[in-house]
């Protein structure tokens, strides 16, 4: 019975550390995907505001922040989209709009 018990033992710390293994290459490999996802959202962002289309620039942020809510580059975007915004339209010259950061250029908005 000693015997059944310690193979059994080792059966599920073996289990355990494989499982162990296989959660964090997956894990690594999820979070590889979530920022490719977000970067996608963000070139599109981007690319919208180069071409002056405002409301995509902000659809794409949003999707950004949606994607990696953690991510401050989705925020930086929405940030400068919403500036550009109320820019565009006039509202935004005399009003207490914040500035977006100026580490806002190497995350590509």
């Amino acid at each position: 019975m000693q015997k059944l018990s310690m193979l059994v033992g080792a059966i599920l710390l073996i289990a355990a550390s494989a499982l162990s293994y296989f959660s964090a290459t997956s894990g690594k490999k999820m979070l590889e995907k979530k920022d490719a996802i977000v970067m996608k959202y963000v070139n599109a962002s981007d690319t919208a505001l180069e071409d002056e289309d405002i409301k995509n620039a902000i659809k794409y942020a949003k999707l950004a922040i949606q994607a990696d809510p953690k991510s401050k580059k989705g925020y930086v975007c929405y940030a400068n989209a919403m500036e550009e915004k109320y820019q565009s339209s006039g509202d935004g010259e005399n009003s207490d709009t914040p500035q977006a950061s100026s580490d806002s250029a190497d995350m590509g908005c």
